[in-house]
């Protein structure tokens, strides 16, 4: 009996804990159930909402304007005109009346060169003028002295003729003359006609004789005119108004004709109140170039000072192994403040006969394919490849298949592919200002 009762007993425990067991089991499975089903919602909803966000992307609009751009550009200031001085003749050196820093005046006399044979040379060319005059005139007294000849034949010639003609009219009454004597008078006739003539080639020679010496007198006076020219040259004059900013000779030093460029000089002269400012401009900033525009420049030598040139000889050609085009500008210095081989920094104005299109420069990107920029358009992204011209400030200036008034995004970058969808915003000033900044940074 009590062994049945402690079977039964334990039974039921069994069944207890069975049933206990099997009713968590299926708690625990629908809290799991009711759990997953809540996240599976959850996911799904993320999902839909992710989709339909589109990213923001700031754009501005492509403006058309007139480039003006100052460009800092290196340049030297030359003398107006330096002129070496060298020595047209042979001797030494006098007198010297000028020194390194010496102002002159225009004509005024610098160096005196001595040269005792150039002085002998013109007593020579002046002994030989005397001649050829002294043979002139008595070649011109022996063209007088001949024309008295011939005058003299020409009237024996006429007195002739005349007895002649009074014969030959007598005897033609007969027995009034004899023939002989017409005869005699016609050979007295031929011979003064022959003398006539004769005096006639002496007159004709002693013209010639007198052109001759003409001639000679002309050449003589040549030779002593260059000869006293080369004395001109012992006094060596100043070419203009300037300075002298170099001197290689002293007193007794003896000079000669230099016959090679890089013979040092007597003296340099350098006119320095008018100075040449010269400067090589870049290809892409020649265009708008025109005389008489105002150009600014700053030297070293004068720290926060401006000074101004205006454009006088343009090349009108670039240099092939540089690129660049040299420019002149004139530069006023009346005061003397700037100096000749100074170097000068020249704010160089750039500007174009027509306008072109800007962006701000962040929009404005590279990569491995070429430069681009981000055009939105109806809300979907397009890569257009354009082509960077100068900077006007925080803006550059583009070529390519874009047009004044496209929207493009104000931070061009490769990761916005064509074709994305995305929402546009107009980027206010504040926006460009950071965008402006960021990019002069680098893009740190």
């Amino acid at each position: 009996m009590t062994s049945s009762f402690f079977r039964f007993s334990l039974l039921m425990a069994c069944s207890t804990v069975f049933l206990t067991s099997c009713g968590g089991n299926d708690q625990d499975s629908k809290t799991k159930k009711d759990s997953s089903q809540g996240s599976d919602v959850a996911d799904s909803n993320s999902d839909k909402d992710g989709k339909s966000q589109l990213m923001t992307v700031a754009v501005v609009p492509v403006k058309s304007e007139m480039l003006s751009h100052k460009l800092e550009l290196p340049g030297e200031l030359l003398a107006y005109q330096n002129v070496p001085v060298h020595a047209k003749v042979e001797g030494y050196i006098k007198d010297i009346f000028v020194d390194r820093g010496s102002f002159v005046k225009k004509g005024e006399a610098m160096i005196l060169i001595s040269c005792p044979e150039l002085n002998e040379k013109v007593k020579e060319a002046e002994a030989k003028l005397s001649s050829a005059e002294s043979s002139y005139r008595q070649a011109q007294a022996t063209v007088d002295a001949v024309k008295s000849k011939l005058i003299e034949a020409k009237a024996r010639c006429d007195a002739d003729r005349l007895t002649l003609s009074r014969l030959q009219q007598a005897a033609k009454t007969p027995g009034a003359v004899a023939q002989n004597e017409v005869d005699i008078q016609e050979k007295a006739f031929e011979s003064d006609q022959a003398r006539v003539e004769s005096v006639k080639q002496e007159v004709l020679g002693a013209k010639n004789l007198v052109l001759a010496e003409s001639h000679n007198v002309q050449a003589a006076r040549q030779v002593l005119n260059s000869v006293k020219d080369m004395t001109g040259y012992l006094t060596i004059r100043a070419p203009f108004d300037g300075v002298v900013t170099e001197r290689n000779v002293h007193n007794g030093s003896i000079v000669a004709v230099s016959t090679g460029r890089e013979a040092p000089p007597l003296v340099r002269v350098q006119e320095k109140n008018h100075l040449r400012l010269v400067v090589a401009v870049p290809e892409d900033s020649v265009s708008g170039t025109k005389i008489g525009q105002k150009i600014e420049f700053s030297v070293p030598a004068f720290i926060g000072k401006q000074f101004f040139g205006k454009i006088a000889r343009p090349g009108y050609a670039l240099d092939s192994a540089t690129r660049t085009m040299p420019v002149e500008l004139d530069v006023p210095n009346a005061n003397g403040e700037l100096e000749p081989g100074m170097f000068a920094t020249v704010h160089w104005l750039v500007s174009r006969p027509y306008k072109t299109l800007f962006v701000p420069a962040s929009a404005v990107d590279s990569d491995l394919k070429g430069t681009f920029v981000i055009r939105v358009k109806d809300n979907v992204s397009e890569r257009i490849d354009v082509q960077k011209g100068l900077s006007m400030g925080e803006r550059v200036e583009l070529s390519g298949k874009i047009d004044e008034g496209d929207l493009i995004a104000l931070k061009a970058t490769n990761e916005i592919k064509s074709g994305t969808h995305l929402l546009a915003k107009i980027a206010d000033e504040n926006e460009i200002k950071r965008a402006a900044k960021h990019a002069s940074a680098g893009g740190e």
